[in-house]
């Protein structure tokens, strides 16, 4: 029996008591048995309780119970790309909706503008304003990575796309930027 299945049957135990119902025979407890007083039904509710906490936490006792970013193939293979640019953090959102999975941390969007910085498809700039920006270089607009200047609210600014090819080149290279910067 694994943990899990352990955990479920204690839980399983202590609803059956909290409920005046012997677990083994399942029979109502008599009224003046000792596990069947007010304050130890409380108690048994409130173990279940905690018990379906770290249950519905894939049997994780403690901590937040996130689970490391992971991502299959299969799941890879299932992001949707968009045929007009998206920023990083589009991408990265798609990425996400592939896994779905509320218990797992996010992929950033900075796993993927550190790996291009690193690898020379993105560089920083520092903008006339003195702020650190990063832009595609010549490499990274020959993978489809491209700059584009908007107008906000109040100012213009300079936001970097992704189109399709460079989006396809980004989940082509999502194992190795989570490989590497898990080393990091």
């Amino acid at each position: 029996m694994t943990e899990l299945e352990t955990m479920k049957r204690a839980k399983m135990y202590m609803d059956k008591l909290a409920q005046g119902i012997d677990p083994i025979s399942n029979s109502v407890l008599p009224e003046d048995a000792a596990l069947n007083n007010v304050r130890l039904a409380r108690c048994f509710f409130y173990v279940s309780g905690v018990l379906g906490k770290v249950i519905d936490n894939g049997g994780v006792v403690g901590g937040s119970g996130e689970l490391p970013f992971s991502i299959t193939a299969e799941q890879l293979s299932g992001v949707l790309i968009s045929r007009e640019p998206i920023s990083v953090s589009r991408l990265a959102e798609a990425i996400n909706a592939a896994v779905d999975n509320p218990r797992m941390k996010k992929f950033s969007a900075g796993i993927i503008t550190n790996w291009l910085l690193q690898k020379g498809y993105l560089e920083r700039q520092v903008t006339p304003d003195g702020k650190s920006r990063r832009f595609p270089t010549a490499n990274g607009a020959m993978i489809g990575i491209s700059s584009e200047i908007r107008q906000g609210m109040n100012r213009e600014y300079e936001v970097v796309l992704y189109n399709t090819q460079a989006q396809q080149f980004v989940l082509e290279h999502v194992i190795e930027m989570l490989r590497e910067s898990s080393q990091g």
